[in-house]
């Protein structure tokens, strides 16, 4: 990219880097296994921000403007990253498209759904950042805000940015007690704004977010069982439950009132037999149970009943047999006839 910036100044070449030319560095950066690739392909977007300009043989000049996929290249490359203020950095860079889009007047470059979703994912897998499903909620209502202004399809939110917000309320159990209690009100209010369905609904991975709130935010106790209970029924109504959704309840309910849940449920087989509440599977369930559930969310990642199949002991002989030839029998009575008729 240097060297074409150096070209495009003389005569005797027809060389100037234009917005694709940009892209293609910052998607490099982003590819390579560098430290300090995220930091790299920030620096060429801030340089790419001032629009540079190249002179036209003809005369003029070309001026290079950033596009979406400028911005969305290097959020993505900060939330892949491993750095610990690489959440807070894409935060900042999402701020500044809205931002931008908000004040200038001829704003054409908008954040979309891939740069919302990409946000909310590394705030959500963000060990250091404090507060995040707050964090993570404020800026769903400002893509729903956007959504509403502008009215583009392409700010619209979907099924993965609500989910997400479900995903950091739950990882957020290591904060402090306010820390939790912020996190638990977060997620009820997102799961009420997708029972609505004005933009989505709720899936089987929502379900499984919802319980796996419930065991990671609450304390045990009858409070916490009656909510999972009462998100299992309406999982199992709508035909939701998939392998998340069946690992999270075990870790909500004691083993001991998990087969009466089901049976509740209109599924008391497993308490007829009086079995373990690990060993049941999410193949035995109801087919109604399951039939809304994507097949992706079918695999089932249960922690308690995962048991390992039985191999067949493997025979070790100390000394092998010995091929033996195979035995040639010798022919029986060999008779021959003549023209005759006569033994010969």
């Amino acid at each position: 990219l240097h060297r074409m910036e150096v070209l495009s100044k003389m005569d005797d070449y027809d060389v100037r880097p234009d917005t694709i030319s940009f892209n293609t560095c910052i998607k490099a950066f982003c590819n390579s296994d560098r430290a300090d690739a995220p930091f790299k392909a920030e620096e060429i977007l801030s340089k790419l921000e001032t629009n540079p300009q190249y002179p036209k043989r003809n005369g003029g000049a070309l001026i290079v403007r950033p596009n979406r996929l400028s911005y969305n290249t290097v959020i993505n490359a900060w939330a892949k990253s491993t750095l610990p203020e690489s959440a807070i950095r894409a935060e900042d860079l999402l701020l500044r498209m809205i931002k931008s889009f908000k004040s200038e007047t001829f704003a054409t470059i908008t954040p979309d759904a891939i740069t919302f979703s990409s946000v909310l994912n590394a705030l959500a897998k963000s060990k250091t950042v404090r507060f995040k499903a707050e964090k993570c909620s404020s800026i769903l209502r400002a893509m729903i805000e956007l959504h509403e202004d502008d009215g583009s399809y392409d700010t619209k939110p979907n099924i993965i940015c609500y989910n997400t917000v479900l995903n950091a309320c739950a990882f957020s159990a290591r904060g402090t007690e306010e820390e939790k209690r912020q996190a638990l009100t977060v997620a009820v209010e997102t799961y009420n704004q997708m029972r609505q369905g004005k933009y989505v609904s709720p899936d089987a991975v929502s379900y499984g977010n919802m319980l796996k709130c419930c065991a990671n935010l609450m304390p045990p106790g009858e409070q916490r069982n009656a909510m999972a209970s009462r998100l299992f029924k309406k999982c199992c109504d709508e035909g939701l439950v998939g392998g998340m959704c069946l690992d999270e309840i075990r870790r909500c309910v004691p083993p001991r009132a998990f087969l009466p849940l089901l049976a509740d449920c209109g599924y008391d087989k497993p308490m007829g037999q009086r079995r373990k509440a690990h060993s049941v599977e999410l193949h035995e369930l109801p087919r109604k149970w399951t039939t809304n559930v994507k097949r992706g969310d079918m695999a089932s990642r249960q922690r308690a009943s995962f048991v390992k199949p039985k191999m067949k002991p493997e025979r070790r002989t100390r000394h092998p047999k010995e091929k033996v030839p195979p035995v040639i029998r010798r022919p029986g009575l060999l008779v021959e006839y003549g023209a005759s008729a006569r033994d010969m």
